[in-house]
């Protein structure tokens, strides 16, 4: 009966570790509401930590022109994005006019992005640290344009 409980407690214990460290660079939120009458409304909350590992699964000739568009600018994207972490938070887009606001902002260490339109109003949040490591994931792919 010991054996099982100090089982039990390692199992739990181990899911503990594993679930903080998948959730330790915050989180990817995602929501869509469709304005028209049954339109769709979809909200996704996923840990951060999964973007650049998912893009591993990705075959390379589906991200070979990604990758070599976005090889150039890796140096610029490495200085800009900590630069962008170290900035306090703030709008640093904003678009408004008679049928839509766009809102690209910087809140806590990640970029949000809130679209008001006619047909739909999107709001997308991912920390910068996860869209950085996947620019790089990207950018390691190698396969045939």
């Amino acid at each position: 009966m010991i054996l099982l409980a100090k089982i039990g407690i390692g199992f739990v214990g181990t899911v503990l570790i594993g679930g903080a460290a998948l959730c330790s660079e915050g989180f990817i939120q995602v929501k869509v509401h469709e304005k028209q009458k049954d339109g769709t409304n979809v909200s996704l909350i996923v840990p951060a930590a999964i973007a650049p590992l998912t893009l591993k699964f990705v075959p390379d000739h589906h991200l070979a022109q990604a990758s070599a568009s976005v090889r150039p600018y890796l140096p610029m994207l490495d200085a800009a994005i900590p630069a962008l972490e170290a900035c306090p938070d703030g709008v640093l887009v904003e678009v408004i006019n008679p049928e839509e606001h766009v809102v690209v902002a910087k809140r806590g260490g990640s970029v949000v992005v809130d679209v008001n339109d006619p047909d739909d109003v999107v709001h997308v949040s991912v920390p910068l640290a996860a869209a950085q490591a996947s620019i790089h994931e990207i950018a390691s792919h190698r396969g045939e344009i």
